[in-house]
Protein backbone atom coordinates (compact mmCIF):
# COMPACT_ATOMS: atom_id res chain seq x y z
CA UNK A 1 0.00 0.00 0.00
CA UNK A 2 1.71 3.76 -1.06
CA UNK A 3 1.26 6.41 1.65
CA UNK A 4 0.12 9.43 1.01
CA UNK A 5 2.15 12.38 2.52
CA UNK A 6 -0.37 15.62 2.67
CA UNK A 7 0.68 19.09 2.66
CA UNK A 8 -3.04 20.03 2.73
CA UNK A 9 -5.16 20.63 5.48
CA UNK A 10 -8.18 20.36 3.34
CA UNK A 11 -7.70 18.81 0.25
CA UNK A 12 -9.72 20.37 -2.60
CA UNK A 13 -12.80 18.40 -3.60
CA UNK A 14 -12.35 16.62 -7.36
CA UNK A 15 -14.60 18.78 -10.20
CA UNK A 16 -15.80 16.05 -11.86
CA UNK A 17 -16.55 18.58 -14.59
CA UNK A 18 -12.85 19.45 -15.18
CA UNK A 19 -10.92 17.73 -17.89
CA UNK A 20 -8.66 15.21 -16.90
CA UNK A 21 -5.61 14.91 -18.33
CA UNK A 22 -4.24 12.39 -20.51
CA UNK A 23 -2.54 9.28 -19.99
CA UNK A 24 1.45 9.23 -20.39
CA UNK A 25 2.47 8.60 -24.15
CA UNK A 26 4.31 6.12 -25.22
CA UNK A 27 8.24 6.48 -25.14
CA UNK A 28 9.91 8.63 -28.06
CA UNK A 29 5.71 9.83 -29.21
CA UNK A 30 6.41 12.60 -26.33
CA UNK A 31 7.52 15.71 -27.82
CA UNK A 32 5.04 15.25 -31.21
CA UNK A 33 1.89 15.44 -28.92
CA UNK A 34 3.29 18.34 -26.93
CA UNK A 35 3.29 20.50 -30.07
CA UNK A 36 -0.17 19.33 -31.46
CA UNK A 37 -2.31 19.42 -27.99
CA UNK A 38 -0.24 20.70 -25.02
CA UNK A 39 0.73 24.11 -27.02
CA UNK A 40 -2.49 24.77 -28.56
CA UNK A 41 -4.25 23.96 -25.08
CA UNK A 42 -1.70 26.80 -23.31
CA UNK A 43 -2.19 29.28 -25.57
CA UNK A 44 -6.50 28.64 -25.09
CA UNK A 45 -6.04 28.65 -21.23
CA UNK A 46 -3.16 31.86 -21.74
CA UNK A 47 -6.47 33.82 -24.01
CA UNK A 48 -9.64 32.54 -22.07
CA UNK A 49 -10.71 35.10 -19.50
CA UNK A 50 -10.92 34.54 -15.63
CA UNK A 51 -9.51 31.93 -13.75
CA UNK A 52 -8.51 28.62 -15.04
CA UNK A 53 -9.92 25.18 -13.31
CA UNK A 54 -7.72 22.90 -11.34
CA UNK A 55 -6.95 20.83 -13.76
CA UNK A 56 -6.43 23.69 -17.07
CA UNK A 57 -4.19 25.25 -14.07
CA UNK A 58 -1.88 21.89 -13.39
CA UNK A 59 -2.08 21.54 -17.42
CA UNK A 60 -0.76 24.89 -18.39
CA UNK A 61 2.14 24.60 -15.56
CA UNK A 62 2.82 21.24 -17.18
CA UNK A 63 3.03 22.83 -20.42
CA UNK A 64 5.59 25.78 -19.06
CA UNK A 65 8.91 24.06 -20.02
CA UNK A 66 7.95 21.98 -23.29
CA UNK A 67 7.14 23.13 -26.52
CA UNK A 68 8.99 25.72 -28.33
CA UNK A 69 10.91 28.44 -27.00
CA UNK A 70 8.69 31.37 -27.88
CA UNK A 71 5.91 29.44 -25.94
CA UNK A 72 8.02 28.55 -23.01
CA UNK A 73 8.94 32.23 -22.51
CA UNK A 74 5.47 33.65 -22.12
CA UNK A 75 4.53 30.67 -19.92
CA UNK A 76 7.84 31.96 -17.48
CA UNK A 77 6.30 35.53 -17.14
CA UNK A 78 3.08 34.36 -16.41
CA UNK A 79 4.64 32.51 -13.28
CA UNK A 80 4.40 33.97 -9.70
CA UNK A 81 5.76 33.71 -6.98
CA UNK A 82 2.79 32.14 -5.05
CA UNK A 83 3.67 29.01 -8.32
CA UNK A 84 6.89 28.61 -6.84
CA UNK A 85 5.92 28.44 -3.44
CA UNK A 86 3.84 25.54 -4.06
CA UNK A 87 6.32 23.45 -5.93
CA UNK A 88 8.84 24.45 -3.17
CA UNK A 89 6.25 23.02 -0.65
CA UNK A 90 6.62 19.59 -2.66
CA UNK A 91 10.39 19.94 -2.58
CA UNK A 92 9.88 19.84 1.26
CA UNK A 93 7.17 17.07 1.73
CA UNK A 94 9.44 14.94 -0.57
CA UNK A 95 12.32 15.44 1.01
CA UNK A 96 10.32 14.69 4.39
CA UNK A 97 9.83 11.09 2.78
CA UNK A 98 13.41 10.45 2.01
CA UNK A 99 14.13 11.38 5.58
CA UNK A 100 11.46 9.47 7.04
CA UNK A 101 12.10 5.94 5.02
CA UNK A 102 15.79 6.21 5.17
CA UNK A 103 15.38 6.54 9.15
CA UNK A 104 16.98 10.27 9.30
CA UNK A 105 15.48 11.82 12.69
CA UNK A 106 17.83 14.66 13.47
CA UNK A 107 16.64 18.06 14.15
CA UNK A 108 17.07 20.42 11.52
CA UNK A 109 18.18 24.20 12.05
CA UNK A 110 15.17 26.57 11.05
CA UNK A 111 15.86 28.88 8.41
CA UNK A 112 15.98 32.58 9.62
CA UNK A 113 13.16 34.85 7.60
CA UNK A 114 14.85 37.78 5.06
CA UNK A 115 13.06 40.45 3.90
CA UNK A 116 13.33 42.23 -0.21
CA UNK A 117 14.45 38.41 -1.37
CA UNK A 118 14.52 39.04 -5.45
CA UNK A 119 13.60 36.07 -7.87
CA UNK A 120 17.68 35.84 -8.79
CA UNK A 121 18.19 35.34 -4.65
CA UNK A 122 15.78 32.65 -4.87
CA UNK A 123 17.10 31.60 -8.20
CA UNK A 124 20.69 31.09 -6.28
CA UNK A 125 19.22 28.90 -2.96
CA UNK A 126 18.10 26.32 -5.58
CA UNK A 127 21.69 25.99 -6.50
CA UNK A 128 22.43 25.91 -2.82
CA UNK A 129 19.68 23.07 -2.43
CA UNK A 130 20.64 21.11 -5.95
CA UNK A 131 23.91 20.80 -4.85
CA UNK A 132 23.05 19.64 -1.69
CA UNK A 133 20.91 16.90 -3.69
CA UNK A 134 23.95 16.01 -5.69
CA UNK A 135 25.67 15.12 -2.62
CA UNK A 136 22.92 12.83 -1.54
CA UNK A 137 23.11 11.40 -4.66
CA UNK A 138 26.38 10.46 -4.83
CA UNK A 139 26.01 9.07 -1.72
CA UNK A 140 23.66 6.44 -2.71
CA UNK A 141 25.42 5.79 -5.83
CA UNK A 142 23.40 7.60 -8.21
CA UNK A 143 24.74 9.94 -10.82
CA UNK A 144 24.60 13.65 -9.18
CA UNK A 145 22.67 16.46 -10.54
CA UNK A 146 24.31 18.99 -12.76
CA UNK A 147 24.44 21.96 -10.23
CA UNK A 148 24.79 24.65 -12.92
CA UNK A 149 25.30 28.79 -12.29
CA UNK A 150 22.42 31.50 -12.01
CA UNK A 151 21.36 32.33 -15.79
CA UNK A 152 22.80 35.50 -17.36
CA UNK A 153 20.09 37.37 -17.72
CA UNK A 154 17.18 39.13 -15.18
CA UNK A 155 16.22 36.06 -13.31
CA UNK A 156 11.96 35.81 -12.92
CA UNK A 157 9.74 33.76 -10.87
CA UNK A 158 9.66 31.46 -13.66
CA UNK A 159 13.09 30.71 -14.49
CA UNK A 160 13.01 29.82 -10.64
CA UNK A 161 9.96 27.11 -10.55
CA UNK A 162 11.84 25.72 -13.44
CA UNK A 163 15.05 25.47 -11.27
CA UNK A 164 12.69 24.08 -8.37
CA UNK A 165 11.11 21.48 -10.82
CA UNK A 166 14.50 20.34 -11.53
CA UNK A 167 15.46 19.26 -7.99
CA UNK A 168 11.88 17.68 -7.57
CA UNK A 169 12.92 15.34 -10.19
CA UNK A 170 16.59 14.43 -8.95
CA UNK A 171 14.87 13.82 -5.17
CA UNK A 172 11.92 11.35 -6.70
CA UNK A 173 15.46 9.97 -8.53
CA UNK A 174 16.74 9.40 -5.51
CA UNK A 175 12.92 7.47 -4.33
CA UNK A 176 13.21 5.63 -7.51
CA UNK A 177 16.63 4.25 -6.80
CA UNK A 178 16.00 3.48 -3.28
CA UNK A 179 12.68 1.62 -4.18
CA UNK A 180 10.28 4.50 -1.89
CA UNK A 181 7.00 3.88 -3.07
CA UNK A 182 5.81 6.66 -0.64
CA UNK A 183 4.10 9.50 -2.45
CA UNK A 184 2.87 13.00 -1.68
CA UNK A 185 -0.20 14.51 -1.97
CA UNK A 186 0.92 18.08 -3.96
CA UNK A 187 0.21 21.20 -2.04
CA UNK A 188 -2.64 23.52 -2.55
CA UNK A 189 -2.08 26.64 -4.68
CA UNK A 190 -2.38 29.60 -1.98
CA UNK A 191 -1.90 32.83 -3.54
CA UNK A 192 -0.28 36.26 -2.37
CA UNK A 193 3.19 34.79 -1.84
CA UNK A 194 6.39 36.50 -2.03
CA UNK A 195 10.00 35.64 -3.34
CA UNK A 196 11.02 36.19 0.39
CA UNK A 197 8.42 33.27 1.38
CA UNK A 198 9.45 31.18 -0.81
CA UNK A 199 13.48 31.57 -0.31
CA UNK A 200 12.56 30.85 3.72
CA UNK A 201 11.01 27.36 2.06
CA UNK A 202 13.97 26.67 0.35
CA UNK A 203 16.71 27.08 3.08
CA UNK A 204 14.06 24.93 5.67
CA UNK A 205 14.51 22.01 2.55
CA UNK A 206 18.04 23.22 2.53
CA UNK A 207 18.44 22.29 6.59
CA UNK A 208 16.65 18.98 5.99
CA UNK A 209 19.14 18.00 3.50
CA UNK A 210 21.83 18.40 5.82
CA UNK A 211 20.76 15.24 7.63
CA UNK A 212 20.74 13.39 4.34
CA UNK A 213 24.25 13.93 3.23
CA UNK A 214 25.33 13.44 6.28
CA UNK A 215 26.76 17.04 7.43
CA UNK A 216 26.17 20.65 7.19
CA UNK A 217 27.89 22.64 5.24
CA UNK A 218 31.53 23.82 6.69
CA UNK A 219 34.01 26.11 6.07
CA UNK A 220 34.94 24.36 3.20
CA UNK A 221 31.70 24.80 1.37
CA UNK A 222 31.88 28.89 1.93
CA UNK A 223 35.52 28.80 0.75
CA UNK A 224 34.33 27.71 -3.04
CA UNK A 225 31.44 30.31 -2.87
CA UNK A 226 33.84 32.93 -2.04
CA UNK A 227 36.24 31.29 -4.76
CA UNK A 228 33.95 31.70 -7.23
CA UNK A 229 32.40 34.99 -6.50
CA UNK A 230 36.31 35.95 -6.81
CA UNK A 231 35.63 34.35 -10.27
CA UNK A 232 32.80 36.25 -11.76
CA UNK A 233 34.17 40.03 -10.32
CA UNK A 234 37.29 39.02 -12.98
CA UNK A 235 34.93 38.78 -15.49
CA UNK A 236 32.94 41.91 -14.50
CA UNK A 237 36.67 43.75 -14.14
CA UNK A 238 37.37 43.19 -17.57
CA UNK A 239 34.79 44.44 -18.61
CA UNK A 240 35.37 47.34 -16.31
CA UNK A 241 39.69 47.60 -17.35
CA UNK A 242 40.23 47.30 -13.91
CA UNK A 243 43.14 45.30 -12.53
CA UNK A 244 42.26 42.84 -9.51
CA UNK A 245 43.92 41.71 -6.88
CA UNK A 246 45.22 37.90 -6.83
CA UNK A 247 46.82 37.22 -3.64
CA UNK A 248 44.68 36.92 -0.01
CA UNK A 249 45.89 39.29 2.06
CA UNK A 250 47.10 37.94 5.32
CA UNK A 251 45.11 36.37 8.29
CA UNK A 252 46.12 36.85 12.03
CA UNK A 253 44.76 34.97 14.86
CA UNK A 254 42.09 32.55 14.10
CA UNK A 255 39.08 33.03 12.81
CA UNK A 256 35.43 31.97 13.85
CA UNK A 257 32.17 32.03 11.23
CA UNK A 258 30.74 35.17 13.24
CA UNK A 259 34.19 36.88 11.86
CA UNK A 260 33.85 35.63 8.61
CA UNK A 261 29.65 36.58 8.84
CA UNK A 262 30.70 40.33 9.18
CA UNK A 263 33.14 40.30 6.71
CA UNK A 264 30.44 39.33 4.40
CA UNK A 265 28.10 42.05 5.41
CA UNK A 266 31.02 44.16 5.16
CA UNK A 267 31.21 43.16 1.28
CA UNK A 268 27.69 43.55 0.63
CA UNK A 269 27.60 46.90 1.33
CA UNK A 270 30.23 47.54 -0.95
CA UNK A 271 28.62 45.78 -3.74
CA UNK A 272 25.74 47.97 -2.95
CA UNK A 273 28.34 50.96 -3.42
CA UNK A 274 29.28 49.23 -6.65
CA UNK A 275 25.80 49.25 -7.83
CA UNK A 276 25.00 52.88 -7.61
CA UNK A 277 28.19 53.68 -9.06
CA UNK A 278 27.11 51.94 -12.15
CA UNK A 279 23.92 53.37 -11.98
CA UNK A 280 21.45 50.27 -11.22
CA UNK A 281 18.60 49.64 -8.61
CA UNK A 282 20.89 48.70 -5.17
CA UNK A 283 19.61 45.75 -3.62
CA UNK A 284 19.65 45.48 0.42
CA UNK A 285 21.67 43.84 2.54
CA UNK A 286 20.84 40.34 4.09
CA UNK A 287 19.27 40.34 7.35
CA UNK A 288 21.66 37.97 8.74
CA UNK A 289 21.52 37.80 12.68
CA UNK A 290 25.27 37.45 14.26
CA UNK A 291 24.45 35.50 16.71
CA UNK A 292 25.74 31.48 17.02
CA UNK A 293 26.48 31.93 13.40
CA UNK A 294 27.23 28.34 11.43
CA UNK A 295 29.03 27.99 8.19
CA UNK A 296 25.41 27.56 6.77
CA UNK A 297 24.39 30.80 7.51
CA UNK A 298 27.70 32.28 5.74
CA UNK A 299 27.39 30.39 2.70
CA UNK A 300 23.77 31.41 2.71
CA UNK A 301 25.23 35.54 2.88
CA UNK A 302 27.83 34.43 0.07
CA UNK A 303 25.05 33.30 -2.48
CA UNK A 304 23.26 36.57 -1.86
CA UNK A 305 26.79 37.95 -2.91
CA UNK A 306 26.67 35.57 -5.98
CA UNK A 307 22.90 36.86 -7.04
CA UNK A 308 24.45 40.44 -7.08
CA UNK A 309 27.76 39.91 -9.24
CA UNK A 310 24.82 38.26 -11.88
CA UNK A 311 22.98 41.10 -11.35
CA UNK A 312 25.80 43.30 -12.26
CA UNK A 313 26.77 41.48 -15.21
CA UNK A 314 23.78 41.66 -16.57
CA UNK A 315 24.13 45.54 -16.40
CA UNK A 316 27.33 45.31 -18.21
CA UNK A 317 25.71 42.89 -20.74
CA UNK A 318 28.54 40.31 -19.32
CA UNK A 319 26.88 36.95 -20.92
CA UNK A 320 30.25 34.79 -20.10
CA UNK A 321 30.11 32.61 -17.08
CA UNK A 322 32.67 31.34 -14.87
CA UNK A 323 35.11 28.56 -15.46
CA UNK A 324 34.16 25.61 -13.05
CA UNK A 325 36.93 24.36 -10.69
CA UNK A 326 37.51 21.83 -9.07
CA UNK A 327 35.88 21.31 -5.49
CA UNK A 328 38.00 22.83 -2.31
CA UNK A 329 39.23 20.63 0.28
CA UNK A 330 40.13 20.94 4.04
CA UNK A 331 39.38 24.66 4.81
CA UNK A 332 39.36 26.55 7.77
CA UNK A 333 37.46 29.62 8.52
CA UNK A 334 40.62 31.94 8.30
CA UNK A 335 41.26 30.52 4.73
CA UNK A 336 37.19 31.74 4.15
CA UNK A 337 38.34 35.59 5.89
CA UNK A 338 41.28 35.80 3.70
CA UNK A 339 39.18 35.56 0.59
CA UNK A 340 36.21 37.54 1.55
CA UNK A 341 39.04 40.19 2.22
CA UNK A 342 40.13 39.64 -0.56
CA UNK A 343 36.72 40.18 -2.75
CA UNK A 344 37.01 43.24 -0.26
CA UNK A 345 39.74 45.12 -1.84
CA UNK A 346 38.45 44.09 -5.06
CA UNK A 347 34.92 45.71 -4.69
CA UNK A 348 36.93 49.06 -3.55
CA UNK A 349 39.08 48.82 -6.54
CA UNK A 350 36.21 48.00 -9.39
CA UNK A 351 33.97 50.71 -6.99
CA UNK A 352 36.83 53.69 -7.69
CA UNK A 353 37.09 52.46 -11.37
CA UNK A 354 33.13 53.17 -11.59
CA UNK A 355 33.30 56.51 -10.43
CA UNK A 356 35.87 57.50 -12.49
Amino acid sequence: MRTIFSNNDAPPKADASAPQPPSAPPAGRTAPLIRRFLIPGLLAVLASPGPASAAEEANWLQSLFSGSDAVAEEGQNNVTPSHVFRATTDLIAEIGILRSELGVYDFPAEAEYQEDRAPVHVYAKTLEVLSKVAHVQRRFGLTPADVGQIPIKKVVPGDVLRSVNGILGEVRRIKTQMVIEAEIEPAEFRGGKTPSMVYKNLADASFLLDGLRGRPLTPTDVFGNAVAILDEMELIAAKLRVPLQTDPPPVNGTKRPTDVAQQVLRATYKVINLQTRLGMDASSVPTLTLVRVTPSEVYDATNVLMAEMNRIKVHLGINLPREPRPDARNKRPEDVFAQVMLIIQNLDTMASAASA
